[in-house]
């Protein structure tokens, strides 16, 4: 689910550019793009634009914020996400620096574009409302399987009106949506599903329209209310296994990603029943444990077994190995990316530089330069600091071509894809092997298993 706002900017643009570029904020800045832009020379290029359009008054720039939900997805999916987010709403005709931002619980993108096109030179028509943004960006979640917000629609399910209650702490069907996610999850029966529904203090009332109340509610809440995924019928499935996703109408909580029936890899962890809580609460709880229990045993020695893992020297050794590829792809994508950001600024440089270099040539030229100096000083501020930093880079070394520079840039690209299927892939391997590893340990009375997630954890790399 994204929640989108967007408001003009009239005083503070170079401010609010920094604030958004902030390294720490958007992962030393690999998790910033300019479009049509420099996004440390917007400020100064969006003003030429101004000035070429002879509208250099009112609004500087539009800033637009987009928010998800914890942990629904990755950076590189919400800076995806921005991206085309911008493109639909400027059309491509405004130019943009796009940032996302990891430092907070939430994942959320920061856009800044011109108030005025660099192509048309139109200034941007705030006949998109509010509405017509949050309508595109539902849109592209939708397409990228994320949840979005009911509104103005016929379904049943979490309105904007309870979105903002939720926000406030004040949703019963949010906070029931989640217990009930839960219970699915660890439910083998529509009995013990309701078993452990009650264990989380929730009163239970059967009939033609199932209903359940918190300990502080008034009212009952019928599960149809809550959406068609949380109709009977669709929690009887999918406790039987037969639904697999959410199906884009309803927001799912993010929990659901790990819970035991909805493990990507099949494995479970041990269950420790005697220091539950909960298996002292419920029988159906208890039973649910024991099954796991003989689950994982199960899946573990399938594994040890399909995968010709003889002794734990192997298996240790497999572990080891996944987890060099992991960390060499991890590695050889920041030096990629640092490539790539390093080639954008080299570009843009070169372009600055042969595009103001004919108006210092013309001012070297001059006897007198001071009035044309005064004219022209944005632009030859740029074209100075090009032929400074093309100084640094290249020295006496003749200057690349342009063209074989966005080769390059292209190549890694190339290369930074396949670089994420194979971390990826290894990262989810080697996820697996840690829990397999982990059951063996513990079987084997290896290792204390608290021992064993301190390392699991300090193990762990993501983007």
């Amino acid at each position: 689910m994204a929640v989108t706002k967007i408001h003009p900017i009239e005083t503070t643009l170079k401010i609010a550019l920094d604030y958004i570029m902030n390294p720490d904020k958007t992962d030393e800045k690999l998790l910033v793009t300019g479009v049509d832009c420099t996004p440390e020379t917007a400020a100064m290029q969006w003003g030429f634009t101004k000035r070429a359009a002879d509208k250099e008054g009112g609004r500087l720039a539009y800033h637009m914020i987009q928010s998800f939900n914890p942990g629904e997805t990755t950076p590189e999916t919400a800076h995806e996400i921005a991206l085309k987010f911008t493109e639909k709403i400027t059309e491509g005709k405004f130019s943009a620096v796009i940032c996302t931002h990891i430092d907070r619980g939430h994942i959320h993108n920061h856009v800044i574009f011109n108030s005025v096109s660099h192509e048309t030179h139109e200034k941007f028509d705030m006949a998109w409302s509010a509405y017509k943004i949050e309508e595109i960006s539902d849109k592209l979640c939708k397409d990228y399987g994320l949840s979005v917000i009911e509104e103005k629609s016929g379904n049943k399910g979490k309105s904007y009106k309870e979105y903002l209650e939720e926000k406030k702490g004040t949703s019963w069907k949010s906070k029931l949506r989640e217990t009930i996610d839960n219970c699915v999850a660890k439910s083998q029966t529509w009995e013990e599903f309701i078993a452990l529904m009650q264990a989380d203090n929730y009163e239970f009332k059967d009939g033609k329209l199932p209903k359940f109340r918190a300990p502080d509610q008034k009212n009952f809440t019928k599960l149809r209310t809550l959406g068609a995924y949380y109709a009977e019928d669709k929690i009887r499935e999918r406790i039987g296994g037969k639904i697999k996703t959410v199906g884009g109408t309803n927001f799912m909580p993010t929990e659901r990603k790990s819970a035991p029936k909805k493990e990507p890899f099949g494995i479970s962890l041990l269950i420790d029943i005697e220091n539950n809580i909960k298996a002292q609460q419920s029988k159906g709880y208890e039973h649910w444990a024991k099954l796991n229990n003989i689950k994982m045993i199960a899946k573990t020695t399938n594994y040890i077994s399909e995968n010709g893992i003889e002794n734990y020297a192997v298996l240790t050794a497999k572990y080891e190995d996944i987890r060099h590829k992991r960390n060499f792809s991890h590695d050889r994508i920041k030096t990629v990316e640092a490539r790539i950001t390093e080639l954008k600024k080299q570009i843009e440089t070169l372009d600055n530089y042969r595009k103001y270099k004919p108006i210092a040539d013309e001012l070297d030229g001059l006897i007198f330069k001071e009035t044309f100096y005064k004219y022209h000083e944005s632009e030859l501020i740029l074209f100075n600091a090009a032929k400074q930093n093309l100084s640094v880079h290249f020295g006496n070394e003749k200057l690349p071509l342009i063209k074989d520079l966005r080769a390059e840039m292209s190549e890694l690209y190339t290369e930074k894809n396949k670089l994420y299927n194979d971390f990826h892939g290894a990262k989810n391997e080697l996820k697996e092997l840690e829990i397999i590893k982990k059951n063996v340990d513990t079987l084997l009375g290896k290792m204390p298993e608290k021992d064993n997630k301190s390392k699991a954890k300090s193990q762990e790399l993501d983007f």
